[in-house]
């Protein structure tokens, strides 16, 4: 017993400074923001090792905070599973109008490979995980109990990937008409004509949520529904108590904290480019987004104290 529990000491000294690292990591990416912000609203100029940085900072803090919530198998399946098919959606994208609509990169954002520029990748990775983590607790306890023969909750992973990929959506309602007025990429004429917000066809944001969704049901079931098949540990989860493993790894409020400055950097951006009605519909849909995904954690939170009392309950029982 000394030695499990010196094991788990151990366990929770790590997470703990993973956590105090990855709370570091979003300060960063929050004091770049705000440098920038600061030079949008007081039109001072931000070169573009600036914007580069801003990139950067996010990307990492979302790896530190991918690998600290899902633990390294998961983390390495997400970045990879993410990054390739929202590389080959864009390689489609760019080349035959489908599924977002008919466009191309400039060379603004770099080196490109068969037409698409080898960051935007990591681009689908940090928007899919961040959403993915806000959405998550609603299937968190469900997918970490320590059942291993419990099956995965097709109804609840449906719901999962269809709040992220909302979420998703809702950012890049955000983003595409920024990103396009910067020149980064150019619509041209549409294989399928559809209604515009700003410049942006609407099959773009449809594009959107097919990708994010078809991206989130296949890294659950390759992370999640793999381990349960071999009977193996999955992440969130412990030898001893896989529930309160996944409590003491879950970090939700720093994700909601990053969700939140991407939320204001695109009301800025896009008001200094004079563009309402996208800061109308992208602040609403992404305060929606925070809304339903904070009521229902705190929905969810509740239920998993029950589980854990009930739990606890037929120990004592079994002690007895």
């Amino acid at each position: 017993m000394g030695e499990i529990s010196k094991i788990l000491n151990n366990t929770k000294s790590i997470v703990s400074r993973h956590k105090i690292a990855t709370h570091v990591l979003l300060a960063i990416y929050g004091a770049v923001l705000a440098f920038i912000i600061a030079g949008l609203i007081f039109n001072f100029s931000i070169g573009a090792a600036v914007f580069f940085g801003l990139s950067f900072a996010l990307l990492i803090f979302a790896l530190s905070q991918c690998f600290l919530e899902i633990g390294t198998r998961g983390a390495v399946i997400f970045l990879v599973v993410s990054s390739s098919i929202g590389y080959v959606a864009e390689v489609i994208g760019t080349n035959f109008g489908l599924p977002f609509g008919k466009y191309y990169y400039t060379d603004f954002l770099g080196s490109k490979v068969l037409g698409v520029p080898i960051v935007v990748p990591l681009v689908w990775f940090v928007i899919a995980y961040l959403t993915f983590s806000l959405s998550f607790p609603m299937v968190g306890e469900s997918l970490s109990g320590n059942n291993s023969a419990r099956k995965l909750d097709l109804r609840k992973i449906v719901l999962l990937c269809v709040l992220a990929a909302f979420g998703s959506v809702a950012w890049d309602l955000m983003i595409d008409p920024m990103f396009t007025a910067y020149g980064y990429w150019v619509w041209g004429t549409q294989l399928f004509p559809s209604p515009e917000i700003s410049g942006i066809p609407l099959t773009n944001f449809l594009g959107w949520f097919i990708v994010v969704f078809l991206m989130l049901f296949t890294i659950v079931h390759l992370t999640f529904g793999r381990a349960r098949s071999e009977s193996s540990t999955p992440a969130y989860s412990s030898s001893t108590s896989s529930s309160a493993f996944w409590k003491r790894r879950r970090n939700t409020l720093d994700s909601r904290i990053a969700y939140v400055l991407l939320l204001l950097d695109g009301v800025v951006a896009n008001l200094s480019l004079h563009h309402i009605l996208v800061v109308v519909l992208g602040t609403s849909a992404m305060l929606l987004f925070l809304a339903i995904t904070y009521s229902l954690e705190r929905k969810f939170a509740t239920m998993g104290r029950g589980e854990v009392e009930e739990e606890q309950k037929v120990r004592a029982d079994q002690r007895l």
